[in-house]
């Protein structure tokens, strides 16, 4: 049998995410819930079961149900007749869900972080098919080479988290855009409309696609001038109208689908303006919904009403830490901080080589910089920078500063615009030192991905020094915990303090909680080994200064450096 032209390169992209899905079902495995798992399977599964979607209402449904259905196969036990599932408490419920079932949180967690791991597969197909296409083979591999071995990806490709999910809508909506803009054909803005639907019901932060799309379309409209499209084919105020409108209609009919009986209940329901709180402070998109409320007369949709909260918790704000401080409204250079020390040193590398030929190739040509000149410049970059521009910007303004899956969607554009750019006249040496440094830093910080660190920001070791919560520690290490204890050998009393909505009971078994400064007494009697969530050692949550006394001290391990450990017992040997 005659093997096709192009085997190799399916070869290679084949190999790169075999290996990229072991790496993810491997380390996983190894993990207990994040703080944020068990309370998407129990909303999702309680969505699937009842079609009752009064938990977790701060993020949109499809993640949740699609996360939900393998349990289906499990058929674990609801506790419908639970006070939390009447009150609506979500952090309650998740608990009564995933540790007190017949079914194990073993077998919940790892059935339901398989849709994860197979949307950061079919994400890595989509940018290695978009990519070959518009700018060849070797980009297409290097821009894969760089996705299916970034730590932050593979750290957040494995869990019950929306966030790779919002990554992979925003690739494919731009880029079927691009499209549709390309060729103006209604079945590619029918594909265009379907993917920002459910884009937007995946996750709220999918909303910066709008802006995005607007100013794609005008910028294409502008570029014609110089690109003489056929007739009939040509951008126009009428056809960029008709073709909003076009992705808005279906875009609803999709959040509807989705929502299902949620949607025909709240048809009949009160109005939106009435279900809405009084904002904490000035919030533009509150008064947006208001007045969308009040002129179209719009139902309590929870689409609407969710994303209502959602912008009412960045206007109050949220604990965050940052070089050493905490606050609860951020830092505009939170996100550039966290560019700097949580992205790969090679794509650091590749960046600082990038800017560096624009600059070059901009001084030498300066004068044919012209209108012209940026009316003919290949679609395709812009459709790769613009949303790294808009999103960049929304997050500069963000008072939610919780890590870096949160920039986890510039992350494809970003790699396909680097490996496009060295691709065009590669040289050896410098993808040698890319593929070397990428394979030592992601080697180096196996399994523990969710702490990577780059190695400019001194490594993982350092990383408290930066940040703390979900870019280090998200309550994933109790197993690691457990199996270092018990590698010790060491029987007696176990400290703990924990951040994470995992069972300690599962887990760990006995334990006592550890004492805060001010307990005195308590401190001087301990005789035990101590352990504490990274998170917590540096009061992030919790009252400044609780456990200051035990950071003055050296842990003897840090494991998954999510969790210090101390020696704290009596006449025994360190």
């Amino acid at each position: 049998m005659k093997m096709p032209k192009d085997w190799r390169f399916r070869a290679a992209v084949a190999g790169l995410l075999a290996a990229m899905g072991v790496v993810l079902v491997v380390t996983a495995a190894g993990e207990t819930q994040t703080w944020d798992e068990g309370i998407h399977l129990a909303a999702g599964y309680s969505y699937l079961k009842t079609g009752d979607f009064r938990m977790n209402r701060e993020h949109p449904p499809l993640f949740k149900l699609l996360a939900a259905v393998p349990l289906l196969l499990l058929n674990p036990s609801l506790p419908l007749d639970h006070e939390f599932w009447k009150n609506g408490w979500q952090i309650e419920f998740s608990g009564e869900f995933m540790d007190r079932n017949r079914v194990s949180p073993e077998q919940i967690l790892r059935y339901g972080r398989i849709p994860t791991m197979l949307l950061t597969l079919l994400l890595g197909v989509a940018i290695a098919l978009w990519t070959r296409r518009h700018f060849g083979t070797a980009a297409a591999l290097g821009a894969l080479f760089l996705y299916a071995t970034d730590p932050n990806v593979i750290a957040h490709g494995r869990y019950v988290t929306n966030d790779l999910m919002v990554t992979f809508f925003a690739f494919v909506v731009v880029t079927a855009w691009t499209k549709f803009l390309e060729t103006k054909r209604r079945r590619d803005l029918v594909v265009a409309g379907l993917l920002l639907g459910l884009g937007l019901v995946s996750k709220y932060s999918a909303l910066f696609l709008i802006p995005v799309v607007v100013l794609l379309y005008l910028f294409r409209w502008w570029q014609e001038g110089a690109l003489e499209p056929p007739p009939g084919k040509k951008l126009s105020l009428k056809h960029c109208l008709v073709s909003l409108a076009t992705l808005a209609v279906i875009g609803v009919l999709v959040i509807g689908a989705v929502y299902g009986p949620e949607t025909l209940s709240s048809l009949g329901g009160p109005a939106l303006t009435d279900e809405m709180r009084a904002a904490s402070g000035w919030n533009p998109i509150h008064s947006g919904l208001r007045a969308m409320g009040y002129f179209f007369d719009l139902p309590a949709h929870p689409y609407l009403v969710g994303l209502d909260r959602v912008s009412e918790f960045d206007t109050g704000g949220h604990h965050a830490y940052l070089l050493g401080k905490t606050s609860m409204f951020g830092w505009w250079y939170y996100f550039p901080v966290v560019f700097a020390v949580k992205t790969p040193t090679a794509v650091l590398l590749l960046l600082v080589v990038c800017l560096g030929i624009g600059v070059w190739r901009l001084a030498r040509g300066y004068r044919s910089l012209t209108v012209a000149a940026l009316k003919s410049l290949p679609f395709q970059w812009v459709a790769l920078v613009t949303p790294v521009v808009v999103y960049g910007a929304i997050l500069l303004t963000s008072h939610v500063n919780l890590g870096v899956r949160y920039l986890l969607p510039v992350y494809p554009f970003l790699f396909i615009l680097l490996a496009a750019v060295v691709m065009r006249k590669p040289k050896v040496w410098l993808i040698a030192a890319v593929v070397a440094i990428q394979l030592f830093e992601t080697v180096r910080i196996y399994p523990d991905y969710l702490a990577f660190f780059n190695t400019v920001s001194g490594g993982p070791g350092n990383g408290p020094r930066y940040l703390a919560d979900s870019n280090i520690d998200w309550g994933q290490d109790l197993k690691k915990l457990r199996k270092y204890i018990d590698s010790t050998g060491w029987k007696g009393q176990v400290c703990f303090t924990y951040f994470g909505t995992a069972s300690l009971a599962y887990y760990m078994g006995p334990h006592v909680y550890l004492p805060e400064t001010k307990d005195v007494e308590l401190r001087k009697n301990l005789d035990c080994l101590a352990a504490i969530s990274v998170t917590q050692l540096h009061d992030v949550y919790i009252t400044p200064g609780t456990f200051s006394w035990l950071r003055e001290k050296k842990p003897i391990a840090k494991v998954g450096y999510s969790i210090y450990v101390y020696d704290l017992r009596k006449g025994r040997a360190r």
